[in-house]
């Protein structure tokens, strides 16, 4: 089961031992009558996303986000779908959530505080449609869901700043930036705050820019890829 004092490699451990259960559970989901039925209604969008909560036999729940999308142009064409599944911690500040990041092992931890700031900042600055989806948001799973059908990929930023033994780390994602540090004595990935790019500098601005174009590069340019002060990952 997820614990606190567990450290981001060991999280993502336990979540590896989950994963044969919950694509089990995923593709159930998937072929419920619930989800052939949204996804007739919803026939003439190009893409939908479904959330459902699993519970584990080992004890471990988690929010499933399913994606949906076209594959074709047409209204009759197929649906092709992916999923992401994010852990859920209970700690001393609230619940956390868990992302799991495949390329590095590690588990990331949002806290509670993370979303209160997605949600109150994100407000001030996004469109009518988001901006109503947050004021439906009751609980905090509310909040967690919206986030991660919006941003379901990230990449991160090492920086070279060190404070109190914790490196921090700036993660570009779709709709701003997760202020972040890395725990060298506890081992632990967390995220701590939201910020969207309005609050940048043009330093800070200019180092999204990078993180933004590297995913799209090949392995070779990768390797070869240069920005001072920094260590780009992404998953």
């Amino acid at each position: 089961m997820f614990t606190e004092t567990m450290t981001s490699v060991e999280l993502n451990r336990e979540y590896e031992a989950d994963l044969p259960e919950l694509q089990f559970l995923t593709k159930r989901f998937d072929n419920s009558e619930y989800v052939t039925n949204v996804l007739r209604r919803k026939r003439k969008m190009p893409t939908v996303s479904l959330t459902r909560n699993f519970t584990t036999s080992r004890g471990n729940r988690y929010i499933g986000v399913l994606y949906y999308s076209k594959d074709g142009d047409t209204k009759n064409s197929g649906w092709m779908w992916s999923s992401v599944h994010i852990g859920l911690m209970s700690t001393f500040k609230g619940q956390c959530a868990l992302m799991f990041l495949a390329k590095s092992n590690r588990a990331l931890k949002l806290t509670p505080h993370f979303f209160y700031r997605y949600k109150e900042r994100l407000s001030k600055s996004t469109d009518w449609k988001t901006r109503n989806q947050f004021a439906a948001a009751k609980t905090l799973h509310d909040i967690i869901s919206i986030y991660i059908r919006r941003n379901p990929h990230m990449t991160y930023i090492e920086t070279q700043s060190i404070y109190d033994d914790k490196t921090h780390i700036f993660s570009p994602v779709a709709d701003g930036v997760a202020l972040m540090h890395w725990d060298q004595t506890r081992k632990v990935l967390q995220a701590n705050t939201f910020i969207t790019e309005d609050m940048l500098n043009e330093k800070q601005r200019t180092m999204v820019g990078y993180a933004r174009l590297y995913p799209t590069l090949s392995d070779e340019e990768k390797a070869i890829f240069e920005m001072p002060d920094c260590f780009l990952h992404d998953d």
